[in-house]
């Protein structure tokens, strides 16, 4: 009988040593972006990622790439240069209409200028967005992201951060790639896009202006809708693309 509670007693410290690690790792990554992240952009295909993320296309991201080189539709931006994004640099190929009989060249370049227009300031919208989560209060966040958002969408976003820049907690993002982003429709003031694109972050401490945590891939599929306010267009809607 004594060697029966030997061992129950053996297999009870071993359990409690057990669930008390597990509770200590709970505990300690309770601030781990992977929660945080996946509420920010409303989805939950999360990919932990250590270094340098790999392209799909097997060429690996280049970061504090020249402005010359970024003319191809996969445009890699680092973490300082998200809201300095030059118009060239967000030219997309091959995104002319095909010609008509019944259209002018006059047309087709106004056409293609306006798409071209589109998309940089498209690109430069999300730069200014994940800008913003470095704010130190909701009021900055809000002041940055009315250059990029607007509407109900603008409204969720702010809702969204409130909640964790009140609890000093930010979003780091060291690099976005540009996938896709080809513009469906576009008539003067409204255009609808097709986008995917996918970044790296981490959480970000307002206090020690510093990233911490993990570092984490997001992708994101999407189609955008856009307005068109003061010479600029900013987004105003966003669904997912399964």
């Amino acid at each position: 009988m004594r060697k029966m509670n030997y061992l129950f007693g053996a297999l009870a410290l071993g359990l409690g040593v057990l669930v008390g690690t597990l509770g200590v790792s709970l505990l300690t990554n309770s601030s781990s972006p992977t929660s945080f992240i996946s509420r920010l952009r409303g989805q939950d295909k999360i990919q932990t990622v250590s270094g340098t993320v790999s392209d799909p296309a097997g060429t690996s991201p280049v970061l504090n790439t020249a402005p010359d080189a970024l003319s191809a539709n996969n445009v890699p931006l680092d973490g300082d240069g998200l809201n300095a994004l030059s118009p060239d640099s967000a030219v997309q190929k091959n995104d002319a209409p095909p010609l008509d009989q019944n259209v002018s060249n006059k047309d087709v370049t106004a056409l293609s200028s306006l798409k071209q227009q589109i998309i940089t300031d498209y690109k430069q919208d999300i730069g200014i967005f994940f800008g913003a989560w470095k704010s130190s209060d909701i009021d900055s966040f809000r002041l940055k992201l009315a250059k990029a958002y607007t509407g109900e969408l603008f409204e969720k976003h702010a809702r969204r951060a409130e909640e964790y820049l009140a609890q000093g907690l930010g979003l780091d993002v060291s690099q976005i790639t540009f996938d896709r982003v080809d513009v469906e429709s576009a008539e003067a003031n409204t255009a609808t896009l097709r986008v995917d694109y996918r970044y790296t972050a981490r959480d970000y401490s307002l206090a020690d202006a510093a990233a911490i945590g993990e570092e984490h891939e997001q992708n994101v599929h999407v189609r955008v809708n856009m307005l068109k306010q003061n010479s600029r267009w900013v987004i105003t809607g966003e669904s997912t693309v399964q």
